[in-house]
């Protein structure tokens, strides 16, 4: 696959091959990746994590959005078990403005409705929605087609980018 060249500050894609942004490998607990022509951001956990985890990995992605000044975020939880409440703090309150202070639009986050903390995101999300106003929209799904399809609905058949995944 050819790669993505930059001029002047702008990204130069190659003829008819999808531009992917592959992230260094710098944990093993999340992977991203990026497709810059639908400025969407995909990550993964790989295994449920810890708080100090939780937080670098959120920062990570933060940092994604914000370098690559990114509007769609597909955040796929589904290996996840329910956050402490300092971590739900954290993730409404401090983060929440990190994002609110980005160029995301929407987000979609991928829990299973089976999965005892599916209730719990929703409920974050009303109250970053109290905060913040509805400046950034956050839906919680239980498949990433479904996610996607939220995302890009004018894109009835993307699929994220054929690459391996890459740690961040």
């Amino acid at each position: 696959m050819q790669a993505c060249t930059r001029t002047a500050g702008r990204i130069v894609h190659p003829p008819i091959v999808v531009c992917v942004k592959m992230m260094m490998n710098t944990s093993d607990f999340m992977e991203c990746r990026i497709d810059d022509r639908k400025k969407l951001l995909y990550c993964r956990w790989l295994r449920d994590v810890e708080q100090d985890e939780y937080r670098t990995g959120l920062m990570q992605v933060y940092q994604l959005i914000k370098e690559n000044a990114l509007e769609l975020w597909l955040q796929d939880s589904s290996v996840l078990t329910p956050r402490s409440v300092p971590n739900l703090k954290w993730l409404t309150e401090e983060f929440g403005i990190l994002l609110v202070q980005s160029t995301l639009k929407f987000c979609a986050v991928v829990t299973p409705s089976a999965l005892p903390h599916h209730a719990g995101l929703a409920s974050i999300r009303d109250k970053a929605y109290r905060i913040y106003g509805k400046t950034k929209l956050i839906q919680v799904f239980d498949t990433t087609d479904e996610a996607l399809a939220w995302l890009l609905p004018n894109l009835q058949h993307y699929r994220l980018p054929d690459i391996p995944l890459v740690n961040v």
